[in-house]
């Protein structure tokens, strides 16, 4: 009744079996995966086992925690996402100050922090002294997509979880299935990612032409940004190994590796991780994704057509 088995992903089925029947877990877990969403989902997961005053099994009923936990409204877990790129240190002080009691609903008091590779230094060095000098009943998840831009120091004290990606075949049909979108939509997408590496201006003139009259929900928003964040990730992986994982031969995202240093190809995705966090919380949707597209060809512009 209470196995928890996740498609793919053994390692972490038996990580949250073993905290499920035993109620012992380690002080830290760093999430390493290509997927943000999958990354936050399994956090929460992770989080919920840890929790819950029953034994957690898959989609749990028994008690409100879980389903507060789901909506947001549950104290005693604390999610913290990077503003402007950086974790800084002020919120991990709000955070260490909002865990100063004991858990009174759940087993674990939980904190988890999305894309660790944005902590700053000070943000850091506050980190380690929680982690270092933990309460008995907090526990810190950490996730990210690259792990080698995490501080050593932040790494050196989580168990490390890397989700199993090696059994998906990471095409054009992968990226369809993550964001629900079909071919002509990503298509779409690219299309207007070349306009913005190619003519910054006329992308800003035809921002809503050509990009937010096709998508023109926030959920259809958010998987045109993870769209853009494979074809990014994809310019990155042929600029350091000469081949892509997604868009296999793209002609486009070879001209925007040819136009990037590694470092402005990382400084776009980080952009664009933080911005598919925020893009849930703004009003004015279409100001924001207008503010984002064009953010994203400021960072410097390069020659991205597909001729």
């Amino acid at each position: 009744m209470h196995e928890i088995v996740l498609e793919k992903q053994p390692i972490l089925s038996r990580i949250l079996n073993k905290i499920n029947n035993t109620s012992t877990c380690a002080q830290a877990y760093m999430l390493v995966g290509i997927n943000p969403e999958d990354l936050e989902k399994n956090a929460l997961l992770l989080s919920k086992v840890m929790i819950c005053p029953h034994k957690y099994f898959m989609n749990c009923s028994l008690c409100n925690i879980c389903a507060r936990i789901n909506s947001g409204n549950f104290g005693e877990l604390k999610i913290i996402n990077p503003v402007n790129g950086t974790i800084n240190k002020e919120k991990i002080i709000k955070l260490r100050d909002s865990f100063q009691t004991q858990s009174i609903e759940g087993k674990k008091q939980v904190y988890i922090i999305n894309n660790a590779e944005t902590l700053n230094s000070s943000a850091a060095n506050s980190l380690l002294k929680f982690l270092e000098e933990p309460e008995s009943n907090t526990v810190a998840i950490f996730t990210t997509t690259n792990l080698n831009e995490v501080i050593n120091t932040i790494v050196s004290r989580c168990q490390i979880i890397k989700l199993n990606n090696t059994n998906i075949k990471k095409d054009i049909n992968f990226i369809e299935t993550i964001t629900n979108l079909d071919i002509e939509q990503i298509n779409h997408v690219l299309n207007y990612l070349f306009v913005i590496e190619n003519n910054i201006v006329r992308a800003t003139a035809l921002v809503k032409e050509l990009y937010l009259d096709e998508f023109n929900s926030k959920e259809l928003l958010k998987s045109s940004f993870l769209v853009i964040l494979l074809a990014y990730k994809d310019a990155l992986n042929y600029k350091t190994f000469q081949k892509m994982e997604y868009f296999n031969g793209e002609t486009g995202i070879k001209n925007i590796a040819n136009s990037h240093s590694t470092k402005i190809l990382i400084k776009k995705i980080k952009f664009i991780l933080e911005n598919i966090h925020k893009l849930e919380y703004n009003v004015n949707v279409t100001l924001f994704v207008s503010n984002v597209l064009i953010g994203i060809g400021e960072i410097t512009n390069g020659k991205g057509d597909r001729n």
